[in-house]
């Protein structure tokens, strides 16, 4: 049975028992050896006389030999010589009867058969040179094959790259090429994306994407027993592959869906957008807009550069996919936000962050939550306001501005204006209004707010006293110095 990269290719490997059907070699299969050995690819002819040649063979060598060096009659001699060409492993042994050994060697057979060495027979009037040429000829014409169509391949890989096909996409061409699971991962071993099938027990080989330093990544292939084809077929396309990654995390072409980007816009646009278009955008971009809400937003450190981030957003991406039903995100220069939705059982946002992370603890990154869609827009916005220190942090359940930006009503905005008036009447210049920003944000500590302001601690009593005087207020009385904070702070809001 054929390996599912000779279909692949669509060739047929010359395999051990294709010797048997060389017209004009009259060889014989003496000994099939172990199950399925014969169905072993032919990788080249190692023509030897030695009685230990294994330093000179690789893996499916075909071993000629007249035994020259073997003629001898002990059978453990025989058995030692098979064992160390079944250990290689090599493909099969043909075994040249002539001057040496007119007929083949009983301790021979008996070994090859104890080892499942796969034994041919070839007569003395058939020079080895004949089967060497054989072999070669059918190699030559299959490499040629595997050549031609690994850059048929890579032609197909560049016309979909050049049609703005993703990178899943592409991918997706490579892995029913092959018929086998090919993945994208980086330096770790982490997938970044896949395509394909194959069992989890099938073997892996893999091939380095051309990338420069510091980030590397390789071409993980599942499901494709040897890797003679593998190098000639994939490495045109895995070159294609490698520019499309590049571009891909190092452009400015979103990563992400129109639909989320449309849906995270309005979410932090400062002019609040009608709930029914909300609920809309939500449900286009895959939520469900009635649900809970999860967030991280992940601001690049200094020194970092586009690239890097993309890379860690996409593996934070695909590691929350398996944790929770909907995630969808969305780039900002320097900023990324991670929408989630849908947990598992025991998925929890505020502790699969810190996993997500936890290879790069430069990076700043922020955890908010959210039981509404209304909330959302003030708990991103709110979010925000705390990227920036390195580390993991979960943002607060509301902050001061949070909740001047929920306020609702114009009549709110006229309120706080009439309130501050009288300073802005007698004041223009603004300096009583600063002072009392300054006395209220520092907790009505007066050395902090000389500091800050630069003034003597007579200028700021002389400054209080006329506050007071022009608003009609005691700056005494808690309940005044919060509301005279939220005037200022509507007001603010809505420069």
């Amino acid at each position: 049975m054929l390996s599912a990269l000779s279909l692949a290719v669509g060739g047929t490997l010359m395999r051990l028992l294709d010797l048997v059907g060389l017209p004009g070699l009259d060889i014989r299969l003496r000994v099939k050896g172990a199950e399925e050995r014969l169905s072993r690819p032919i990788a080249w002819c190692a023509p030897t006389e030695h009685m230990d040649p294994t330093p000179f063979l690789s893996v499916n060598a075909l071993v000629l030999t007249s035994g020259m060096g073997l003629n001898v009659r002990d059978y453990r001699i025989w058995d030692a010589y098979a064992e160390r060409l079944a250990a290689v492993p090599v493909a099969g042994l043909v075994f040249g009867t002539g001057p040496a050994h007119r007929e083949l060697p009983e301790g021979l057979l008996t070994a090859c058969e104890a080892h499942g060495l796969p034994l041919f027979e070839l007569p003395p009037q058939v020079p080895f040179v004949l089967v060497m040429r054989q072999v070669e000829q059918t190699l030559a014409a299959e490499r040629y094959d595997e050549l031609r169509r690994g850059w048929d391949l890579a032609d197909e890989c560049t016309r979909l790259a050049a049609q703005g096909r993703s990178l899943t996409a592409v991918l997706d061409r490579v892995a029913e090429s092959v018929e086998a699971r090919v993945a994208v991962t980086d330096q770790s071993g982490f997938e970044l994306v896949s395509a394909g099938e194959a069992p989890s027990s099938a073997p892996r080989s893999t091939l380095r994407l051309p990338s420069g330093e510091p980030h590397s990544f390789r071409l993980q292939v599942q499901g494709i027993e040897s890797n003679v084809l593998l190098h000639p077929l994939l490495g045109p396309a895995a070159a294609v592959l490698a520019v499309q990654l590049s571009y891909t995390l190092g452009s400015r072409t979103p990563l992400h869906s129109r639909e989320a980007a449309r849906f995270m816009d309005a979410l932090y646009d400062e002019q609040p957008t009608p709930e029914p278009i909300l609920e809309r955008f939500a449900t286009e971009a895959g939520f469900n807009a009635l649900e809970p809400w999860g967030a991280l937003l992940v601001n690049a450190t200094e020194g970092m550069d586009r690239f890097q981030l993309r890379v860690l957003a996409w593996q934070a991406r695909i590691r929350l996919e398996e944790r929770f039903r909907t995630v969808r995100f969305m780039e900002e220069p320097g900023v990324t936000t991670l929408l989630v939705q849908g947990p598992a059982d025991d998925a929890s946002l505020p502790e699969e962050a810190p996993t997500l992370f936890a290879d790069t603890p430069g990076l700043s990154v922020v955890v908010a939550e959210a039981g509404s869609l209304d909330e959302l827009p003030l708990s991103l916005r709110l979010a925000r306001r705390h990227v920036g220190a390195p580390g993991v942090r979960i943002a607060p359940a509301a902050d001061l501005p949070a909740i001047v930006e929920g306020l609702p009503g114009r009549g709110l905005v006229a309120m706080a204006q009439k309130l501050l008036a009288p300073l802005d009447t007698a004041d223009p210049g603004g300096t009583l209004r600063q002072t009392l920003a300054s006395y209220l944000r520092n907790a009505a500590s007066s050395r902090a707010v000389c500091e800050e302001l630069f003034i003597h601690r007579n200028t700021l009593a002389y400054r209080l006293r006329r506050i007071e005087d022009l608003m009609g207020i005691s700056l005494d009385d808690g309940e005044i110095r919060t509301t005279c904070l939220l005037a200022l702070r509507i007001l603010q809001h809505q420069r």
